[in-house]
C-alpha cells in the first residue's frame, strides 16, 4: 500500500512541475544520446582497431646466405623470444613469390619465370604483435637480429590510426563521465524544487513520526522515472539509427578493412547500458537532493 502511495506522489511530483521535469529530462536524453553514440563508436573503433591489428604484420626479409635450416631456427627463435611478439610464421621464397603473383593478379603470370633455384625474392618471417602500438618497437627489435636483411610493417601511419583511435575512445569516456554529472545535478535541481513545494507535507509527516526513508522514497522514484523518460529517445535514436546506418554501408566503413559490428547483439546491449545508466543517475540526483534537505531539516 505505502508502495503505491508512493509511487502515486512521484506521478503528482512530475506533474506539477513540469517544466522542470521535461528540463531534467531532456538533458538526460541530450547526455543519455551522447552516451549511445560513444558506446556504438567505442565498441566499433575496437573492432576496427583489431581488423587494422590482425591485418598489419612485420614483413621480415632474410638474407640469402642464412636460409638455411640452422640459421633460420636460430632467427625464428630470436623473433619468437621478442616481448610482445603474438607468433611468427615463416614464408618461404616459392611463397612470396605467389604472394607477389596474387598481388598483380592475370598480370602475375609472368613471374612464374622466377620460380625455382633462379627464385631472387628472399625468404621471409611475418610477425603479430600482440598490441598494434608496440609494432614499431618490435619490428626495431627484429631489426638487429643477425641475418635479417629487411624489416617493414606499413611505416608510422599504422601507429598513427591505432594511437589516434584510442585517444578518440580516451575523449569519448572522459565527455560521457561529464554529461553524466550534469544530468545528475539537473535532477537533483528538479528533485530540490518538488521537495521546496512540499515543505509544509514533509514537516506534517515528520510531526507523525514518519521516518526519513518514508519521506525520501517517493522523491527517489521521482527521480527514477526522470531519468527512464529521459532515456527512451536516445534509446530510439541509437539503437534504430545505427541499424540503418549498418544497413546503408552494408557493415563497412571506407574499406574491407573497416568492418562495422553486426547491431545484434550490440543494439540490446547499447539499449541495457543507457537504461542503466538513466536509473542510476536519476536515483543519484534524487537520493542526493532529498538526503540532504532531510539533514539541514532535522
Amino acid at each position: 500500500m505505502n508502495l503505491i502511495r508512493h509511487f502515486r506522489e512521484a506521478f503528482l511530483g512530475l506533474f506539477r512541475h513540469g517544466s522542470m521535469t521535461v528540463s531534467s529530462a531532456s538533458a538526460v536524453a541530450y547526455a543519455l544520446l551522447f552516451v549511445g553514440v560513444f558506446i556504438i563508436l567505442s565498441i566499433n573503433i575496437e573492432q576496427i582497431t583489431y581488423s587494422v591489428e590482425e591485418s598489419v604484420q612485420i614483413h621480415v626479409k632474410i638474407y640469402d646466405n642464412f636460409n638455411s635450416e640452422e640459421p633460420l631456427g636460430i632467427i625464428h627463435k630470436q623473433i619468437t623470444d621478442i616481448s610482445g611478439v603474438l607468433d611468427v610464421e615463416y614464408s618461404s621464397k616459392d611463397d612470396e613469390l605467389d604472394k607477389l603473383i596474387a598481388t598483380y593478379g592475370e598480370d602475375g603470370k609472368i613471374f612464374e619465370s622466377y620460380r625455382g633455384p633462379g627464385n631472387p625474392l628472399r625468404a621471409a618471417y611475418l610477425v603479430r604483435t600482440v598490441e598494434g602500438s608496440d609494432i614499431a618497437e618490435i619490428a626495431r627489435s627484429i631489426g638487429y637480429i643477425i641475418g635479417v636483411e629487411k624489416v617493414s610493417y606499413g611505416g608510422t601511419g599504422t601507429v598513427q590510426l591505432m594511437r589516434m583511435l584510442e585517444y578518440i575512445r580516451t575523449v569519448g569516456y572522459i565527455l560521457v563521465a561529464g554529461l553524466s554529472v550534469v544530468a545528475i545535478f539537473l535532477i537533483s535541481n528538479t528533485i530540490k524544487i518538488s521537495i521546496q513545494a512540499r515543505q509544509k507535507e514533509i514537516a506534517i509527516m515528520r510531526t507523525v513520526g514518519a521516518k526519513n526513508g518514508f519521506i525520501r522514497m517517493p522523491f527517489v522514484i521521482e527521480g527514477v522515472l526522470i531519468g527512464i523518460f529521459g532515456s527512451v529517445l536516445p534509446i530510439l535514436v541509437a539503437t534504430l539509427g545505427y541499424i540503418y546506418l549498418y544497413e546503408a554501408l552494408g557493415g563497412v566503413f571506407l574499406a574491407q578493412m573497416f568492418v562495422l559490428q553486426s547491431p545484434y547483439p550490440l543494439v540490446y546491449y547499447t539499449a541495457g547500458v543507457l537504461a542503466g545508466i538513466a536509473v542510476i543517475v536519476g536515483l543519484i540526483g534524487s537520493f542526493v537532493s532529498v538526503t540532504r534537505y532531510l539533514r539541514w531539516q532535522r
